[in-house]
């Protein structure tokens, strides 16, 4: 099976399909299952300098949805550049500490890195 590793027909097909989109971005998280609770709860009061720090970055549309089996959690947004919404995000100090404060969610040690999926289909 392919999983789309590097040079095999499965990463050719994502990488050079033109339905990809520099305006939108799905991504993974994994968090802790016993901790999901506390983690959708924190998303009910994100601070509002953290929701002006993405609007001023450029997100929009930002969904995140989970599977509690899973503990998967699915982010979507939409930017003009998704690349540079992400890099703006980055760069404030509203992010690093609301990182900070999350990162006791996730699953280590590397659930809390946004995994971004390749888009392969389009439907306008």
């Amino acid at each position: 099976m392919d999983d789309a590793v590097p040079g095999t027909p499965l990463t050719s097909l994502l990488t050079d399909t033109d339905q990809q989109s520099p305006t939108r971005r799905c991504f993974l998280l994994r968090v802790r299952p016993d901790r999901l609770a506390e983690y959708v709860e924190a998303h009910q009061h994100v601070w509002p300098e953290m929701r002006q720090a993405l609007t001023d970055a450029g997100w929009r549309n930002y969904s995140l949805f989970l599977d509690p089996p899973t503990g998967t959690v699915v982010g979507y947004f939409e930017a003009d550049d998704t690349d540079a919404a992400e890099a703006a995000m980055a760069r404030t100090g509203t992010n690093t500490r609301w990182q900070q404060a999350m990162a006791q969610f996730f699953v280590q040690p590397d659930g809390g890195s946004n995994q971004t999926l390749p888009q392969y289909f389009y439907l306008a």
